[in-house]
């Protein structure tokens, strides 16, 4: 006999189907549903044949008063006959047939924009894409800590992209280079190729070039061969470079440089007058007075963890967990964030269905009541959690601040994810006692319980990293 939760699963599905919110993942698991067992398939039949009878007859019943409808009996008959006709189970077996032949179908999928052919030495940070050689890649981040990774694009465009580095896939024929290094090799078909940067477009006239940028913006150019367009945006000037020619990107304006067939300077730009660069640090949950856990909502009997810190939005007052993250941050001394990035490795728990759990946007608070960061996971419950709200979803704003939000797509329990910009950075300046506690919680709220509990590895993982803080320092 086939489980009770299939038949209600069967249910949410078709429901979804007849509403129009039908996703590809509800496909393929509708189809496992109906075609591996008869029962469910009897079941999706009698399905469409109600929503088919009912939809025919709504204006039927539309005159007739609902005490009437109500009284109706066999021995009472009502004033006004209904009479259902047949067609409406033609109809259902139509759509069952119609329906069958769409799964059975293949759908084309969203196309990628590139392919990761090969990588040398490569060191990834959280990458919003794959990162094994062979895979497709689709609009997202590439985010390269070191070594080389060779792309080709529909368009034919081969990009060798060198750590570290961060590329945003944007079209076909089209990326954005938020930071690092790359060289490019432009067939005569993918002419047109742009990369973009915080202040300018370079559009490739059929040519091998490099170009540079740091994370503001500033950048460099030199054409290897061929001729490149470079479009500033905020000045409007354009200026167009042929073979052994270089620019120099500044937020105002391009620049020349000396490039020629020697060696390309390509950090030049970035070391006026001998500053130094700034350094990078990494700080996690796991190391000096950090620390992690999560709380939950009081009626919440079962489903914890050890491993893993647990964050849920459920409808009912039980089964609601926030995570509590404190950095230590007295390695900073007196150094100043320019950049922050917060990185959490999520796997299965296991509790719930991913299945019945759609797109969820997480947010991050910073507590700003620094009374507040002397909690320990050991004691730290629902009642006595920092900024605490009993809204699964929020905290209290006056002593909390939001820095912000990632989104995981629908059904996706695993992954790395993260939350980083200025906000972050200014929110770790700003603390006072080098004790930086971080709320993360679900905004989103599943429409009942059965849906799945996220969670990311905490302190004590055995192979996932723990909650990591990224920075980039640099003198005040």
């Amino acid at each position: 006999m086939n489980p009770p939760d299939s038949q209600v699963e069967l249910r949410e599905l078709c429901d979804r189907l007849l509403d129009g919110n039908f996703s590809p993942e509800d496909r393929a698991r509708l189809e496992a549903l109906v075609l591996g067992d008869p029962a469910l398939r009897r079941r999706y039949v009698e399905i469409m044949h109600q929503h088919a009878a009912l939809r025919q007859n709504a204006s039927r019943l539309g005159d007739v008063p609902l005490s009437e409808v109500l009284q109706m009996s066999p021995d009472e008959p009502a004033k006004k006959v209904i009479r259902f006709p047949r067609w409406p189970l033609q109809l259902a077996a139509a759509v069952v047939l119609g329906f069958g032949i769409w799964l059975l179908v293949p759908h084309p999928a969203e196309k990628p924009l590139a392919t990761l052919v090969e990588t040398n030495g490569a060191r990834w940070d959280n990458s919003s894409l794959p990162t094994v050689p062979g895979s497709p890649l689709r609009a997202g981040r590439l985010r390269l800590e070191s070594g080389v990774a060779r792309l080709v694009f529909q368009s034919g465009a081969e990009v060798s992209l060198e750590g570290p580095a961060e590329l945003e896939l944007q079209g076909p024929n089209a990326c954005f280079l938020h930071s690092g290094a790359l060289t490019a090799h432009v067939p005569v078909q993918a002419r047109g190729f742009i990369v973009g940067t915080a202040h300018a477009q370079l559009i490739d006239h059929g040519t091998d070039f490099g170009i540079s940028a740091d994370p503001g913006g500033r950048g460099q150019v030199q054409v290897l061969k061929g001729e490149v367009e470079l479009r500033h945006d905020r000045s409007g000037e354009t200026r167009r470079l042929q073979t052994h020619e270089s620019a120099a990107i500044t937020p105002d304006r391009f620049t020349q440089t000396h490039g020629g067939e020697g060696e390309p300077d390509r950090y030049a730009f970035v070391r006026p007058n001998s500053v130094p660069h700034p350094t990078t640090l990494t700080l996690t949950t796991a190391g000096g007075a950090g620390d992690a856990a999560y709380v939950v909502s009081p009626n919440s009997p079962i489903h914890f963890s050890d491993t893993l810190l647990l964050v849920k939005n459920a409808p009912t007052k039980g089964y609601r967990r926030k995570a509590y993250l404190r950095f230590d941050l007295t390695p900073l001394r007196e150094r100043h964030v320019a950049e922050a990035s917060l990185t959490l490795n999520f796997e299965s728990t296991g509790f719930g269905y991913a299945s019945l759990t759609g797109e969820c946007t997480f947010a991050v608070y910073g507590l700003t009541d620094d009374a507040q960061d002397d909690w320990s996971a050991e004691t730290l419950s629902w009642e006595n959690a920092p900024a605490f709200s009993p809204d699964a979803g929020t905290v209290d704003p006056g002593r909390a601040v939001k820095l912000g939000t990632f989104t995981t797509p629908r059904g996706v329990v695993s992954g790395t994810f993260a939350v980083e910009g200025q906000a972050l950075a200014g929110f770790l300046n700003a603390d006072a006692n080098r004790r930086a506690t971080l709320i993360v919680v679900r905004e989103t709220s599943e429409p009942g319980n059965n849906a799945a509990v996220h969670g990311f590895a905490g302190n004590h993982h055995p192979t996932l990293a723990p909650p990591t803080l990224k920075l980039t320092l640099a003198d005040r």
